[in-house]
């Protein structure tokens, strides 16, 4: 009996070390078009709730509301419709691509489908996070000082016309910020428009990174290359940046929190996706 469990736990382990290399491979060799994240805050948690329910994946509900309304005419209702019509289509199949653009032509024109599989394709790659059991940049016990809207785009003077690419979380100085997610410290130090800041590379979507700016400090042995866990206090809130190094007060205390995206992991630049929708999902949590 033992002669045939030892050869059948080492090809059970081979096979699996062969999946891990496959699907690693897989992710570093594929690209996604990163486009506008437009998915309102206010429905985010909404389609996650539902895909969840009816056991399809929200980035597909997403893109019908957002491609048919532009997300004008959304409602809890019209989403659990969504939700609801394409699992009754799709039966007992799994959401893979081929299935669920197969079930939307029976519901919608071609070239709406495509567009949709289309963004689709893209919010899966771009806002994985969203539906992860990801943080909240602030401890529970501070959530109640701490105040944040929607502030993605607005204009910008400082260093030249330009377009906000994160969100303002007022707080007071002095509040610890934490990690969103397991990752890696890619850049530590000042830069001029966001004084003492952090960009962390997300472990596992490393195409996705984290960037937290103006700290009054950083935690105790926060370093580059230091592996970081979800929930570990990395810097304080502060009021750094808008000049030289060491520059403070320009402005009030509060923690600038942004999303960049590769379309793979080979590509060079990094594009800003607006962030509220996902801090709305884990502020929920």
């Amino acid at each position: 009996m033992r002669k045939v469990l030892i050869p059948l736990i080492l090809l059970i382990t081979a096979g699996n070390i062969c999946w891990y290399v496959y699907d690693q491979t897989r992710l570093y060799w594929e690209t996604h078009e990163v486009r506008e994240f437009r998915v309102p805050g206010k429905w985010a948690p909404h389609y996650l709730a539902t895909a969840k329910k009816y056991r399809v994946s929200w980035f597909y509900l997403a893109s019908i509301d957002e491609v048919r309304t532009g997300y004008e005419k959304v409602s809890r209702k019209s989403i659990e419709n969504h939700a609801r019509q394409l699992r009754k289509l799709l039966d007992r199949k799994e959401d893979t691509p081929q299935h669920v653009e197969q079930a939307l032509l029976q519901l919608y024109p071609r070239q709406d489908v495509i567009r949709m599989m289309q963004i689709a394709d893209s919010y899966a790659w771009e806002a994985a996070p969203l539906s992860k059991d990801y943080q909240f940049p602030f401890r529970r016990q501070d959530r109640h000082k701490v105040a944040y809207s929607d502030t993605w785009g607005e204009s910008r003077t400082y260093g030249g016309k330009r377009k906000h690419e994160g969100i303002d979380l007022m707080a007071p100085k002095g509040t610890p910020v934490v990690s969103v997610a397991d990752g890696e410290v890619i850049r530590k130090g000042w830069n001029r428009l966001g004084g003492w800041r952090l960009l962390v590379q997300d472990a596992d979507h490393p195409y996705i990174y984290y960037y937290y700016a103006h700290f009054s400090k950083y935690a105790k042995n926060i370093e580059e290359g230091d592996k970081v866990k979800k929930g570990q206090t990395i810097g304080y809130v502060g009021d750094s940046g808008y000049g030289p190094e060491g520059t403070t007060g320009k402005f009030r205390p509060h923690l600038h929190f942004g999303m960049y995206v590769r379309e793979g992991m080979f590509s060079i630049q990094r594009d800003a996706v607006n962030p509220f929708p996902f801090l709305r999902v884990w502020d929920e949590k």
